[in-house]
């Protein structure tokens, strides 16, 4: 079965990135480099990217353009605080991110500041406008709520019934991919009861907990025997069932504890996109190990692409070995963004990152080589 992902991503007047262009993207993609260069800025632009399909996060009952609005200050939405999310604020012209993927169709979508709903629209290529008849006019396609604009959105109108079939027919299948596309960041990972009450009894149903918990005990030396849901204070919370005792998810240690909470939240997913921000976090080496290669597994099982940011050289080496065991196509990026808001984003070859490491020179910080 072929799987049509991600090959090429543009982003344009976007948070703090001006300008980036990144091309070459392998099923596992790996961003590395100093902090604010841009590489949690390139797994949201992906996110924002995925609302043109779904719109709604259903773990975290919110909308995705919401939830990148206040997730690094915890305050703001569309209606309060949309600025934000353009490049020094300046609303004056359009944040644009264009999708490349592997059967050569690209998606170029745009966010505009007049749009009091905050939706992602897609251009509309010629060709298609063609099929559309005498609704040519239109320039814009929202997937999501299944409407067409004009670039002033001085109409919107609901689609017509057959017209859905036009983009269903050009893009219905990069549409499925996008829509189930799943962001782990330490939001997330602070909230395990959104896997305790949403992706838990997906997990149940098809006895997946087995999985999880056989990677638990074989990568951390943990004697877990099962997991369980556990009474405490009217609700029921995840526990891991120990040999001699249950101890709830809540009071594990945070690299066991978000082991369980990335896999869980993997698992049911298939034929899409997985950003993972800094996974490295409150994992020890062997810890660390044992969870790319889990989440590695689960990647090329459930047909998913795989962005990873990480600020951790070690993940970098692991990740790539991994790879390179399981001859899983992996790239790892450099990224570097000048003070004008270019962000460079290049392609470090195994070879290159063991040169420089062999030489003291952290692959973190070539912009000062």
């Amino acid at each position: 079965m072929v799987l049509h992902v991600l090959k090429s991503l543009s982003i344009r007047n976007f948070r703090g990135i001006r300008e980036c262009f990144i091309k070459d993207l392998g099923r596992v993609n790996v961003f590395i480099g100093r902090n604010g260069a841009g590489k949690s800025t390139i797994l949201e632009a992906i996110y924002v990217a995925s609302a043109w399909a779904n719109d709604s996060d259903k773990l975290r009952d919110s909308r995705k353009v919401d939830y990148i609005i206040e997730r690094r200050a915890g305050r703001g939405n569309w209606a309060s605080s949309r600025d934000i999310l353009w490049f020094l604020m300046d609303t004056s012209r359009n944040v644009e991110i264009s999708l490349g993927f592997t059967d050569g169709k690209t998606l170029d979508l745009k966010l505009l500041s007049r749009d009091d709903r905050g939706r992602v629209w897609s251009i509309i290529p010629r060709k298609l406008r063609d099929e559309m008849g005498r609704y040519g006019s239109y320039e814009l396609y929202n997937y999501a709520d299944s409407i067409f604009g004009t670039l002033s959105l001085s109409t919107i109108s609901p689609i017509v019934p057959g017209l859905r079939d036009v983009f269903l027919k050009h893009y219905g299948d990069l549409a499925g991919f996008l829509e189930r596309t799943l962001f782990i960041d330490s939001w997330f990972l602070s909230k395990p009861g959104i896997v305790e009450a949403k992706v838990w009894p997906r997990i149940l149903a098809k006895r997946l907990d087995k999985v999880i918990v056989k990677m638990v005990r074989e990568g951390y030396g943990v004697d877990a025997e099962g997991l369980t849901y556990m009474p405490l204070g009217g609700a029921n919370v995840l526990a891991l069932q120990l040999a001699e005792t249950t101890v709830r998810i809540d009071d594990l240690g945070d690299g066991v504890k978000n082991a369980i909470l990335i896999s869980a939240a993997m698992l049911p997913l298939e034929k899409t996109a997985v950003l993972i921000e800094d996974p490295e976090v409150h994992q020890h080496p062997g810890g660390l190990a044992s969870l790319m290669k889990f989440v590695l597994e689960i990647a090329r099982e459930k047909m998913l692409q795989l962005f990873i940011s990480t600020h951790s050289l070690e993940l970098m080496r692991i990740v790539g070995k991994l790879c390179e065991n399981m001859r899983f196509e992996c790239k790892v990026f450099f990224v570097d963004r000048s003070s004008d808001g270019i962000v460079d984003v290049r392609v470090l070859e195994k070879e290159d990152a063991e040169v420089l490491l062999s030489l003291g020179l952290d692959p973190r910080f070539l912009h000062k080589v």
